[in-house]
């Protein structure tokens, strides 16, 4: 075989190990990104949740569910016990 054909060779070896190494390394990226749970994770476009299969018990599977984003409530002075005003603290 000759040195060109080496070098094809070694070429066409090169992408499949590419391919191998971005496999892991994006599910490694992902697994970590789950353990501190990112809830970006819910809007990036690398990434779709197809099916949660892992819960804490009595956790039921509802298929066709839509996740919609929910702005966080703001803090409101509620009256307490006599009409005094308590400011809740963030």
């Amino acid at each position: 075989m000759s040195l060109v054909g080496m070098a094809f060779a070694s070429l066409g070896l090169l992408f499949p190990a590419w391919l191998i190494w971005r496999a892991i390394s994006t599910s490694r990226t992902l697994e970590r990104r789950i353990a501190m749970g990112d809830d970006t994770l819910l809007s990036d476009d690398r990434f779709s949740i197809d099916r949660v299969t892992l819960g804490p018990p009595g956790t039921r599977l509802i298929e066709d569910v839509q996740f919609v984003a929910v702005a966080p409530q703001q803090h409101v002075a509620m009256p307490l016990n006599g009409g005094d005003v308590h400011q809740e603290s963030p």
